[in-house]
């Protein structure tokens, strides 16, 4: 949630959060629809449920599955990883959700600049982005 907040109101235009069930037999859309509420989430966030094949299948796409079948089948094995991606660009990464709030969202302004922007790493609404050096200004960079 600190994530989203940091992002401010790039979340629901071009920054997005999926958040989908471990357990669908459990986390009906009602559970699902609570759970965001009680935790103030905002717009541009979503909490996935649905049939537990679809799931799975789900889950498998993104790569949250073990090889090894035991350490597989314990979903406390699968908590706790933000994966992140820009589609167009072909960038897909991954971090502990545990990590520290401000640095996942800079590397999602990263991963997702707006007009203007490049560099390294992005700056959050209300930061102030450092100028680029100048070996960057001499290859065309703007703002880091």
């Amino acid at each position: 949630m600190k994530v989203q907040r940091l992002l401010g109101d790039r979340v629901g235009k071009d920054v997005w959060f999926y958040s989908f069930s471990l357990e669908p037999e459990k986390d009906s859309v009602e559970v699902l629809a609570d759970y965001a509420k009680r935790y103030e989430v905002g717009p541009g966030w979503l909490f996935l449920t649905g049939n537990p094949i679809d799931m799975e299948e789900l889950r498998q796409s993104l790569g949250f599955a073990w090889s090894d079948p035991v350490l597989d089948a314990d979903l406390t094995n699968h908590v706790g990883t933000v994966k992140m991606g820009n589609e167009p660009r072909g960038w897909w990464g991954a971090s502990p959700s545990y990590a520290d709030p401000r640095q996942l969202a800079r590397l999602l302004v990263w991963m997702a600049p707006e007009e203007g922007q490049r560099g390294t790493i992005g700056h959050l609404p209300g930061e102030q982005p450092e100028p680029a050096t100048e070996a960057e200004a001499e290859q065309g960079g703007g703002l880091r």
